[in-house]
């Protein structure tokens, strides 16, 4: 088999395997004071969508009834009844945004309130929900101090404690909870993952694995802090498909540069890229334009550059910075959509940050250490033969998440 069937010999078996985790989530902002609770929840309307199998309603009456169906919030040990209707905000482009809002009796010293979420658990068991919750707690504060808690299908409820609320400001506190958050994020991106995996089967020694982590680092942290800071406002939904594009392009290149290959994958992948950019210019559909201009030029700028398996890891540094510099918006979703306050800015991405790494680290760690087996078992002869199926699984499941985000179906 050449290598060029190898690598695509997977793209019929991964759709299974690519929806059995596409990112899932939701976020919310909720406001505590003496009378009320009001929350503002963000998630993509894709998610609503699941829904509509069954209801023949737009997604808006259905996300608001599930909402006023699916969150209770309990303060002094009774529930809090829900106060009006819940209402839709305006949102960007693929997402949805709605407000809603509960008479509640503030809780005391002795009593804790608390808020339940069963939003979108029943259709999507991975969906993860991030929550602020924000209490004034001195008018002569600008901004309220605030907890983030996480919500899945397996902890659907928390306690709000008055001693944790009440210590926000603490900044070892803000550092590490948000060291956590960042761990999860990682943790529960497959994208990232499959990223890093498909950066690292190429490579070979210790040296080009802390170039290449270096490279990533430097480029997702740049784009982290500039999304975060309001500085630049990308647009999450392309950022996305490209994300799925970089997983491909990496991972056909690992085959492409032992090959020799890459300047016939680099056609291969300008062929379909052409075509998307056809059905944007005549119909309007999937990813954009200049998107699809920009894949394409860095396409054939990049991959015929990656000769032979040394000048590509030799290129690999680059590569990672710069697709390091996309999947740092990615990462930056969480903190713009929980609205961070600017008391809390600088901590929170200290802490996003270090958490990232931390668990970016031990997913190099644990890879490091299956190929070190690999290389010592008696798998060592067929580690080519394993490493282009991985590549070419991994760019299956690149092409997959890449086409389905462009044209809004995953």
């Amino acid at each position: 088999m050449n290598s060029l069937s190898r690598l695509f010999l997977f793209l019929l078996l991964l759709s299974p395997l690519s929806e059995a985790h596409n990112r899932s989530q939701s976020f919310s902002l909720w406001t505590f004071d003496e009378q009320q609770v009001s929350m503002v929840f963000t998630v993509k309307t894709r998610e609503v969508t699941r829904f509509l199998a069954v209801q023949s309603q737009t997604p808006e009456s259905i996300l608001l009834r599930h909402l006023q169906d699916n969150i209770q919030v309990q303060g002094s040990n009774q529930p809090c009844p829900i106060q009006g209707l819940a209402k839709i905000l305006p949102a960007a482009a693929g997402y949805l945004r709605a407000s809603l809002s509960f008479s509640c009796t503030p809780a005391t010293a002795d009593t804790n309130n608390s808020i339940e979420l069963n939003s979108f658990f029943a259709v999507a068991p991975s969906h993860v929900h991030y929550a602020r919750i924000a209490v004034e707690q001195d008018s002569t504060i600008d901004s309220p101090a605030s907890v983030e808690y996480l919500f899945t299908d397996a902890v659907r409820s928390h306690q709000l404690s008055q001693t944790q609320l009440a210590t926000t400001n603490s900044l070892y506190r803000t550092i590490s909870q948000y060291a956590a958050l960042g761990m999860e994020h990682i943790f529960g991106g497959i994208d990232h993952i499959a990223f890093l995996l498909a950066l690292l089967l190429l490579l070979r020694s210790l040296r080009d694995v802390i170039w290449m982590v270096s490279g990533f680092t430097v480029g997702h942290s740049i784009t982290l802090s500039l999304a975060v800071m309001g500085i630049i406002t990308p647009d999450t939904l392309v950022i996305e498909a490209v994300i799925g594009f970089t997983i491909a392009l990496v991972a056909a290149e690992n085959i492409g540069a032992r090959t020799s290959a890459n300047r016939q994958i680099a056609l291969v992948f300008t062929a379909g890229l052409l075509v998307m950019l056809l059905c944007a210019l005549i119909w309007g559909i999937g990813l954009a334009v200049l998107s699809c201009v920009g894949l394409i030029m860095f396409t054939l700028a990049y991959l015929p550059q990656s000769r032979d398996q040394q000048s590509a890891i030799e290129m690999r540094p680059i590569l990672s910075l710069a697709f390091g510099l996309i999947h740092g918006f990615g990462f930056a979703q969480v903190l713009t959509e929980i609205a961070l306050p600017s008391n809390q800015l600088w901590p929170a991405l200290l802490g996003f940050n270090l958490g990232v790494e931390i668990g970016q680290l031990i997913i190099v760690g644990l890879a490091w250490l299956v190929a070190y087996w690999i290389g010592k078992s008696l798998l060592e002869k067929n580690s080519t033969l394993l490493m282009d199926m991985a590549s070419a699984l991994l760019c299956g499941l690149g092409l997959y998440w890449f086409f389905a985000r462009s044209y809004g179906a995953a």
